[in-house]
């Protein structure tokens, strides 16, 4: 009885790890993934700032730990549309950044500064991370563009 308990513990546990599979990250250039939220028309807010993130003001402290990335933001100022891309080693110094960011100067906005869709944009804002890289989106349609980023890098 004993041994047939160990071959279903060791089957089962075979089976586990066998089954369960580690979200692989593709090592693509993150201009790949701007390119892809561009051809999709998923900016809604035309015409945009594009800069790379080592230059943008909010990543100053971290730019040395960024291995490449961008910003887009609209060129409109009372419309909110932020998406960030950064491929980094390290991922929590670039997250505390881009938390600064948001609570420093995206304050307006969430008042309410260009209208309640920025506001909700805010609020529905989505920073996360997958392997070494971080994204920030606070837009009206920010689950689509994380689709797209997820769907380039997974």
């Amino acid at each position: 009885m004993k041994k047939l308990i160990a071959l279903f513990s060791l089957v089962l546990t075979l089976g586990l790890v066998g089954c369960s599979s580690k979200s692989e990250v593709k090592d693509i250039p993150v201009s790949d993934i701007k390119s892809a939220i561009n051809n999709e028309t998923l900016l809604t807010i035309q015409p945009i700032s594009d800069v790379d993130a080592k230059e943008f003001y909010a990543f100053e402290n971290v730019k040395d730990d960024i291995k490449e990335g961008f910003v887009l933001q609209a060129m409109i100022n009372v419309k909110l549309q932020d998406v960030f891309v950064v491929k980094t080693d390290n991922v929590e110094k670039v997250k505390k950044a881009i938390e600064e960011y948001k609570t420093n100067n995206l304050r307006s906005f969430s008042d309410g500064y260009g209208g309640e869709e920025n506001a909700t944009a805010v609020a529905d804002s989505i920073l996360e991370s997958v392997g070494d890289y971080v994204y920030f989106i606070a837009t009206n349609n920010a689950k689509d563009i994380e689709s797209k980023i997820l769907e380039m890098i997974k």
